[in-house]
This record gives structure tokens, sequence and C-alpha cells, in this order.
């Protein structure tokens, strides 16, 4: 008796902290998400059945007549921001309140690669990024844009042979991450690789590692977006060790033989040295415009942990994002043949005056409708589904009595705004004319924000010009010479599942194209 007299007072105990717990959004009139029972509102993520763009998609359509609700990541709150004028405030107007993520960027000490501008708060982001920004302009982009050209030829080469030997299906997104791999080893690490042709090499597998999905990194995905605590208490390294053993070795030998030889080279690695050696890269001056912050303080140089965590972010970010937006473009440009077709008439128009060396920076940039597909491609596929922001410091929402309290994790379904059919008319459908007049896909929007595959304000990402020049540089590389078609003409209907083991938007099943030389 005494027994089922602990039973029942230890689960009326359990009862009473959970529905303790899960009202914290009530007790504040904040309408929140019904919650389940430990796993509060993200348990198809705990359980990996589900892919985060999934859950956040289904939360906006099923409330996106809310501009914000409450919900729970297990049992710690978190707000979702539905609103385009709020999701604008906080992203600029209000930035100071939001310039962190919930990420665990406190284990930087016990491991450095943690410590890149992916995931540093406060003062520290802000002194790599204002380091950072000068190595993104237009004239230091223009300047490895040969490197980039390079890489690109080798894929084409590689697909003509394999056509030309009967081989041609191809798993294109594999492919595709070769090559990024490729200019991302080149321009970041000034090391020449060939994963077209030699798909083992070690930088390759280096990314395998830590963005192919897997139950490892879908396990690590949850723990560092959604519990960034538990990883910062038990201090986890989020990174294979081996990966992080490979980055230093590769950044070290680098650094050492150019600072010994004085060897330098026109890539993202020698501008890192410049951090090093002098505290600030030295900024063209037809480019100072673009520049948000500059600075010539020798008393901030890189050491060589932050210089290794930031080539780090690059290799990761620089391949992963442009790799994906690319196999995401060209699913769509498969199934719509009339689209392929008329990407295809504008590179063949703006190549016709192309000299000995194709394709130049100066010509990619003539190529307008080949940027309204990317852009429809990001609109549809947002590689990072939803934008993640912390509030630092206790926020009055405008237009009502609610106070966000400080430490609280801000999730921005992007995805859902995106595919959203008030904002987009037939949003599923790829119509990348709605990016010829309109920089958002949608002239009429006047106020808030509803497009931002890159983020917005100041915690942008500082690589998505690179990024989109490379995703544009790769598809002009192939669709100048090659027709592409879906394998599986099922596929030319319905929509890609995405993978649940993986944080950026990848699909679940393996796209096989057939490729054939353009007559």
């Amino acid at each position: 008796m005494n027994t089922y007299i602990f039973i029942s007072f230890i689960a009326t105990i359990i009862y009473l902290l959970n529905k303790y717990f899960f009202s914290y959004w009530t007790r504040r009139d904040v309408y929140q998400v019904e919650p389940t029972f430990l796993v509060g509102n993200v348990g198809k993520l705990f359980t990996l059945k589900a892919h985060m763009a999934d859950i956040f998609t289904d939360i906006y359509f099923k409330h996106k007549n809310k501009r914000f609700l409450g919900g729970y990541m297990s049992y710690r709150p978190m707000l979702i921001v539905h609103d385009p004028v709020l999701f604008q405030d906080i992203m600029i107007r209000d930035f100071t309140t939001f310039h962190d993520r919930p990420t665990p960027g406190e284990v930087a000490d016990a491991h450095p690669l943690v410590g890149n501008l992916v995931n540093l708060k406060g003062q520290k982001w802000k002194n790599i990024r204002t380091k950072l920004s000068p190595t993104f302009t237009s004239g230091k982009l223009k300047a490895m844009f040969p490197i980039m050209r390079d890489c690109c030829k080798v894929l084409q080469d590689y697909t003509e042979k394999n056509i030309k030997n009967g081989r041609n299906v191809v798993d294109l997104k594999d492919l595709l991450a070769r090559l990024t791999i490729n200019i991302i080893s080149s321009v970041g690490f000034g090391v020449e690789n060939d994963c077209i042709n030699e798909p083992d090499n070690d930088f390759r597998k280096m990314g395998l590692k830590l963005f192919a999905p897997s139950l490892r990194n879908g396990v690590i995905n949850v723990l560092v977006f959604f519990t960034p605590d538990i990883v910062t208490r038990f201090k986890i390294n989020p990174f294979p060790a081996d990966v992080t053993e490979f980055m230093f070795s590769v950044v070290n030998q680098t650094v050492e033989y150019r600072e010994k030889n004085n060897y330098q080279r026109n890539d993202f690695m020698q501008l890192l040295i410049e951090l090093k050696n002098k505290g600030y890269v030295s900024a063209d001056k037809k480019d100072e415009h673009e520049i948000e912050w500059m600075t010539e303080n020798e008393d901030t140089k890189f050491t060589m942990n932050e210089l290794t965590a930031q080539a780090f972010v690059f290799f990761g970010a620089g391949f992963e994002t442009s790799s994906s937006t690319m196999s995401f473009c060209m699913f769509e440009l498969a199934r719509n043949k009339d689209i392929q077709r008329k990407v295809q008439e504008e590179i063949d128009r703006v190549m016709a005056s192309a000299g000995p060396e194709g394709v130049t920076y100066e010509l990619l940039a003539e190529m307008k409708y080949l940027d309204c597909c990317i852009d429809e491609t990001l609109r549809k596929y947002p590689i990072l589904p939803v934008i993640l922001r912390l509030t630092t410091k206790d926020y009055k929402i405008s237009g009502s009595d609610v106070v966000i309290e400080k430490n609280t994790p801000v999730f921005i379904p992007i995805i859902g705004m995106q595919r959203d059919p008030e904002i987009y008319e037939n949003p599923m459908q790829f119509k990348p004319e709605r990016f010829m007049n309109s920089s958002n896909g949608n002239a009429n929007i006047s106020s808030g924000i509803v497009y931002a595959p890159f983020g917005d304000g100041p915690r942008n990402c500082i690589g998505g010009r690179l990024g989109k020049l490379q995703t544009k540089l790769g598809l002009v590389t192939i669709l100048q010479k090659f027709n592409f078609e879906l394998q599986d003409k099922t596929l030319e209907y319905g929509e890609l599942k995405f993978h649940p083991n993986s944080f950026v938007l990848s699909p679940k099943e393996t796209v096989m194209y057939k490729v054939s030389l353009r007559k």
C-alpha cells in the first residue's frame, strides 16, 4: 500500500512540475503551441524522425495568424516569430538585443574550432566580424575568380569524358559537393585537390564526416542547436577529433610554408595570414564602401586558433551550402525543361563575347536570369530553413505588452514565410521571374522581411556573396555544355522530402540525373 502511495505521490509531483514548466508562456499571456511531455514541441527532432524545416513549417502554417507564439525545446522556452515586421525588428532595428545565436560558443577555449564566426557571441563576434569583412569584397572575390574557374573546368572535362564512355547517369549532389570541395580547398587553404577524379581525397572525407546525414551528425545537431547548455556544461566537442586534427594540420602547414618561403596567393588563406601578422586586411580603395568596419588595431591580431577556426567555418559553410543550392536548382531545372533551356540560351548569348579564358567575373554578372533562378531556389529551398537568435536582455515586443526574458532562444521559420501562398503566389511552383524586378520575389511587400536565405542585418551571412558566386559559376560550367533530366520521372511531380539527420536542407533520397552533351 505504501508503495502505491509513494508512486502516486511521485507521479503527482512530476505531473505538476510538467504542467508548471509547460505553462511558461501562458503565464505571460503568450499563445503557445501545445507541448508534449518531456520533449516539448521538437520531439521529432530528438528522435531524428523529421527535419526541423518540416517541424517549423508545420507550426507556421497552423499558427501563421499569430505574430509570435511560444514553444518549448524540451522544457526550455523558445519564441517563434511569424511576423515579417517583427522579423525585421529582430534582425535590424533591435539588433543590439539579438546579436547572438543560441549556440555553444563558450566552449571555444576547450575546442578551438567552435570559436568561429557562426558561434561567437557579443564583442568577440564583433571583433572577428570586423576583421573578416574586408575579405569578401568584390575586389577580393574577383582576384579569387580564376582559381575557382580552373576548378570548374576539371568538372566540365570529367563529365564530358564520362558521357563519351557511356557513364551518363550521375548523383549530381555528390558531384557538385566534390566541385565545391575543390574550390574551397584551393581558395581557402591554397591546397590543390582533385576530388572530382579522386573522390576519396582527405578533404572530401572530412566534409562527409561533418555534413553527411548520419546518426552522429543528427544527434550533434540537436545538441548544438537545441540544447547548447548541455554542450557548454560538459564541454562536448561537436566536431570529430580527426576533423579537428586534420584542420589544424593543414592550416599550420600552409601558414608555415607561406611565411617561410614568402609565398603569397590571391586566396582566403592569404587574407587570414594578413590578419594574423598585421591585425587587419588591406582593403582595395574601390571596395571600401562595401566594408562594414575598418580597423588597424595592432593589438588584435589573429591567433593561430582564431585563424584555424575561421578557415574551418569557411570550409564547412562554403562547400555544403553552395553545393546544396546548386543541386536543388538543378533538380528544378531538370523538371522544368523550358526554364533550363532559357538559362542555357542566356549563357550562350553572354558567352558569345568570351575570350579564350572562358567565362569571366564580368560576364558572369551579365547572366541576370540565372541570378533569378538561384534566388528562386533559395526561396523554395533556404539551405538554413530556420534563423536562430538569442535575446541578450529583456525585450518588449512592439505593439504588445509582452516582455521576452533575457537568454530566450528565438526561432524564425523563413522556409514557412518563403513558401506562404499569401506572400508568394503558387509558392511551390519554381518561377524565377518573381525576382526579375524584385529583390525579395514580391514587389508588393513594402515592409518587413519575407525573404532572407542569407539572413539579414549586421549578422547576415558574411560569405553570402562568395557562396552565390560559386553557385552561379558551377551552374554555368555544367549548363553551358550539358543537358540534364531526372532518371526517375516520378520526381517530376510532388516535392522532395528532407533528411532528418541533416541540419541544412538535404534531400532524403538520392536524386539521379541523366546527362547528355548539348547539340
